[in-house]
């Protein structure tokens, strides 16, 4: 008891450190199809070649991202040696980042207990589910959050160290993920003047040094685009800098989404907080938020970039992950009391909701195939994490608003853990290509021919360790003949597997397995 006080103690405003309970996910499930398989191919292409300048995919450049994950995730396997965790730790890295420069800018912002926002933080289901994954999302939310700081810092004064911030975020975010990380910075720059509530001294220097910000910032993402372009050969540099400038934003508006899609997916993209709050008196709360310049500033950081993402066709829901800081200083602006902004106790809810999801697993599982030694891992620590949370809600008592929220977001997020653990080995059953990637190391070790369509994602390349991109099948008729005992890797979007497919392993949308060729023909018409 005297250990968990303490540790209670030192984590109360410390909440950067519960990020790393992410840990337990990221070394537990599998690779996720095609998203983080086909990353970490094209970082572990980098490795393979010894070339970090020209991305490649399944050996062709792959111009589609910027730099600077694929950098990071061999930067941590140089570190730790090869491991999806490894790969992983950069993001959970990163969300420990994002929630520590949260709890900087409340602070920075007058917040009579800064701690709070980065609890507030923690538990968002969408930031949670996206920790454990090596993808581009959490670092973005990390150097959204750096640049908010640096710029908050910037305007109280702390030029030199606010504006190193702001040069610092500004490239890094660029060489993340483009130039969309601009967008999300707009708001509270053009509304400085709102949540500030007063006059910005010398508002020209600012602006000027802002705008000199993103200038010098993008220089390293303009030079990458043209040594990459220089370096692979048969790429305009003209069109490579275009499209990492204005084509990867201009682009999206090519997709077909109403304006209106992310409408409805707005509550539970604020969960677990969404079912916490007293919505009879949002209203009141929320003009009381308002009056604070954390609350204004939350606004400004969120409601702008929303509605510039609702305009533009292409919507993805991950994509408004960088609004979850702005949403944190918001909801940790609503006034406290005995008539506070949330239902604690409602907590409960969440943890019983992710306690029958566990029952039903273990059941449907021993009812069933019985899995792995993994899988019964993951059931013991999700039963362990949901306890934990369980023991924390019980003990409210007349603790301070503060302190039950700090009980509230762990429990919470203790919850969310569990059911990712439980959703990822339920998922491990069906999407996990682990296995078909070791088919195919097996089958070239034999000295079997296999080979690869032309648009397979790039799937099993860092699983199966392969030294090179398997072989493309530019002609599936005159490889076929000139193969007849080989296999071909085929990625289809669409529809389920024909039954000749060997070891299909079954996607969201549509399937990825091992044609014989015989049949190859079937399937690339």
């Amino acid at each position: 008891m005297k250990l968990a006080r303490l540790a209670s103690r030192q984590l109360r405003d410390r909440p950067w450190c519960v990020a790393f309970v992410w840990l337990l996910p990221a070394a537990l499930l599998p690779a996720v199809p095609i998203d983080e398989t086909r990353y970490l191919s094209i970082a572990w292409e980098m490795r393979q070649s010894g070339d970090v300048i020209g991305l490649t995919l399944n050996g062709h450049p792959y111009m589609d991202k910027s730099p600077l994950l694929f950098w990071l995730i061999n930067g941590a396997w140089a570190l730790v040696g090869v491991s999806t965790l490894a790969a992983r730790l950069v993001s959970i890295c990163f969300a420990a980042g994002a929630v520590a420069c949260v709890v900087g800018m409340a602070r920075r912002l007058r917040h009579p207990d800064p701690a709070v926002a980065g609890w507030i933080l923690l538990p968002f289901v969408m930031f949670g589910a996206f920790t454990p994954i090596a993808m581009f999302d959490v670092p973005l939310v990390f150097f959204v959050a750096l640049g908010f700081l640096g710029f908050i810092r910037w305007l109280q004064g702390e030029v030199r160290i606010g504006a190193a911030l702001v040069l610092v975020a500004f490239a890094l975010g660029l060489l993340m993920k483009g130039p969309v990380y601009l967008v999300h910075l707009l708001g509270p720059v053009a509304t400085v003047r709102w949540w500030r509530s007063h006059p910005v001294e010398r508002p020209f220097r600012v602006a000027t040094g802002i705008g000199a910000c993103v200038v010098l910032s993008s220089i390293p993402l303009a030079a990458w685009a043209v040594a990459s372009a220089m370096h692979v050969g048969g790429v305009s540099v003209i069109d490579t800098l275009a499209y990492h400038s204005v084509g990867r934003v201009s682009n999206s508006f090519a997709h077909s989404r109403s304006v209106l899609w992310y409408l409805p997916w707005v509550l539970p993209f604020l969960l677990p907080w969404a079912l916490l709050v007293r919505w009879k008196r949002l209203r009141h709360n929320l003009r009381a938020a308002l009056a604070t310049s954390a609350g204004r500033f939350g606004v400004s950081a969120t409601l702008p970039a929303f509605v510039l993402f609702s305009l533009i066709s292409g919507k993805q829901l991950h994509y408004l992950l960088p609004l979850l800081p702005g949403m944190a200083l918001l909801l940790a602006s609503l006034p406290r009391g005995e008539e506070g902004a949330f239902s604690f106790p409602r907590v409960r809810i969440l943890l019983l909701s992710a306690l029958l999801a566990w029952a039903w697993f273990v059941a449907t599982t021993i009812m069933g195939t019985r899995g792995d030694a993994t899988w019964y891992v993951a059931a013991g620590v999700s039963l362990v994490l949901l306890l934990l949370g369980a023991s924390v809600a019980r003990t409210w008592g007349d603790t301070g608003e503060g302190e039950r929220l700090r009980k509230a977001s762990f429990a919470s997020l203790m919850a969310l853990v569990a059911s990712v653990l439980l959703l990822g080995m339920h998922v491990d059953a069906h999407m996990d290509p682990s296995g078909l990637a070791t088919v195919v190391k097996d089958l070239q070790r034999r000295g079997v021919v296999v080979a690869a369509v032309n648009d397979e994602p790039g799937m099993i390349t860092y699983l199966a360790r392969l030294a090179e991109p398997l072989p493309e099948v530019t002609d599936p008729v005159a490889w076929a003949r000139d193969n007849p005992s080989g296999l071909v890797l085929v990625h289809a979007g669409h529809g389920s597997p024909p039954t000749f497919v060997e070891n299909a392993v079954i996607l969201r949308d549509g399937w990825e397995g091992l044609v014989p060729a015989r049949h190859l023909a079937q399937v690339r018409r």
